[in-house]
């Protein structure tokens, strides 16, 4: 037997069914089969023993059968029969990401989620001592479930005859793999050339060019880490060489931090040295004898001070409670007219949001909407506010655009009761989506409430019983904002179960 008298019907060991051809590289057939012992489809490539690669492709399969992260397919089995060599290996129902990015390249914000979850499982990879060496398209696949899963860990290096160099070597190859696949993601091109199913990347002379250069909208922070990471020059940036590296840069810049407000008094003025005494008393302490009459009396007057401020802010809080007129939470009245909305204040447990990204699909969009400002918007503080860029045009079936607005990802299916939503700037008409796996079009999100004229708060409860992973809060209407241009604003969003 060779791997290129078999065909469909051929069965290995007794157990393996071979029953589709899936294709050839590099004198290497990959099949479907079907384990006829455990009754499961199972992937398996076969190669002739005589290969020069065969002996350290079993010996790569081996050592990756040890692995058992399930970012991983599995290697199940991996030995030689009648001068072949095969390895099996687990089969999920997913797409590649070359069928993927058939109908285009994905959102900003979903290629820079890819790129975290491939870096990621390589580090859990390298930690194993193991390194995938020749990352590709065909290699990612997103399941039904919208789970990201990654093949040939080790052996298709093998099979290309790519030996492993060490620990440095390994960290490289693989740090340009992931960053490339969010390239590829974020370009629909491929930046290692042809041969995997997509376009290669174009190059300006003898350098790659960079995803911005490609793809109109890409965000600076994310075209700057894919740099980086694929060593396409660039002054002052520091290289990526390592997939903790990568993975950090790319989750890092998704995180929204305030500067404090300093005030001008606090810089033109110096600050008072701190006293702390061990206990208050109107005596020194360093002498037990009494300070001076006018000391004292100076310490009783900053007492009072203090105790009737204290008074004072106590009571403004006890009567904000009181009227719900709080500067934080949920319990601000609402101040607009709401279609699908109520005016009820709202219940059940507040929902931690693990992630929010903007959300401006193509083709009308740019894929990208001040993104870097969208943490503003969960953060707690309503005085830091995310807004859209400013248009010249309304929102609408006859405007620029459909609309804009947030995607937050709750980390896993949750159920939600309800999500407020607080608005700045003016009159805004929104609506709030839903969704199990993150879409890159409008279609993707189904509509569960909306809201019209909203000037502060909304408070959208769905209809029917929801459980979501990822909230789209769209804005639909938008005002005019800075005197004659149109812009949204999202000052905070609060999820509920």
């Amino acid at each position: 037997m060779s791997s290129y008298a078999v065909e469909p019907g051929t069965r290995l060991v007794d157990r393996y069914r071979l029953e589709e051809h899936l294709g050839e590289a590099d004198g290497t057939s990959y099949w479907r089969a079907q384990d006829e012992l455990l009754d499961r489809p199972v992937g398996v490539c076969l190669l002739p023993a005589a290969d020069g690669n065969a002996e350290r492709v079993l010996r790569a399969a081996r050592r990756a059968a040890v692995l058992t992260d399930a970012r991983f397919l599995r290697v199940l089995d991996a030995s030689e029969v009648e001068g072949v060599v095969y390895v099996v290996s687990e089969w999920v129902s997913a797409t590649n990401l070359v069928d993927l990015l058939a109908d285009g390249p994905m959102h900003a914000s979903e290629a820079r989620q890819l790129g975290v979850a491939v870096s990621e499982a390589l580090i859990a990879a390298h930690q194993a001592g193991l390194a995938h060496l020749c990352l590709q398209p065909e290699h990612v696949l997103r399941t039904t479930h919208g789970q990201v899963k990654i093949g040939g860990l080790a052996v298709d290096a093998a099979v290309r005859g790519v030996a492993y160099a060490g620990e440095a070597d390994a960290a490289r190859r693989d740090t340009w793999g992931a960053a490339a696949i969010a390239y590829a993601a974020v370009t629909a091109r491929w930046p290692g050339g042809g041969g995997t199913g997509l376009p290669a990347a174009p190059r300006d002379g003898s350098a790659l060019c960079s995803p911005r250069q490609v793809r109109a909208g890409v965000p600076h922070d994310l075209d700057t880490i894919i740099c980086r990471a694929l060593d396409i020059p660039e002054p002052h940036d520091q290289p990526l060489h390592e997939p903790v590296e990568l993975a950090r840069a790319l989750t890092a810049v998704q995180v929204t931090s305030r500067v404090p407000v300093i005030r001008r008094s606090e810089v033109d003025e110096p600050t008072p040295p701190s006293y702390q005494p061990s206990h208050f008393s109107p005596y020194d302490d360093q002498a037990t004898r009494p300070r001076s009459r006018a000391a004292v009396l100076a310490w009783a007057a900053v007492s009072l001070v203090l105790v009737v401020g204290f008074a004072l802010a106590g009571w403004q809080l006890v009567m904000s409670g009181l009227d719900g007129n709080g500067a934080s939470g949920d319990e601000e009245p609402p101040a607009q007219s709401s279609s699908a909305s109520s005016t009820a204040a709202p219940t059940g447990t507040k929902l931690k949001v693990r992630n929010v990204v903007s959300f401006d699909p193509l083709p009308e969009g740019t894929g990208e909407e001040n993104g870097d400002r969208a943490g503003r918007a969960i953060d707690g503080d309503r005085s830091t506010v995310w807004t859209s860029k400013s248009y010249d045009d309304p929102f609408g079936p006859s405007g620029i655009k459909d609309g804009v607005g947030l995607v937050l990802d709750l980390g896993a299916n949750t159920k939600v009761g309800s999500v407020t939503v607080w608005t700045a700037d003016g009159t805004t008409d929104l609506e709030v989506r839903a969704a199990n796996q993150l879409g890159t079009a409008l279609d993707d999100f189904d509509p569960v409430a909306k809201a019209v004229d909203v000037d502060g708060r909304a408070i959208l409860r769905p209809t029917e019983t929801l459980r979501a992973r990822y909230l789209l809060v769209w804005l639909t209407s938008v005002p005019v904002a800075d005197g004659s241009r149109y812009r949204g604003s999202i000052a905070e969003v609060a999820v509920r179960q």
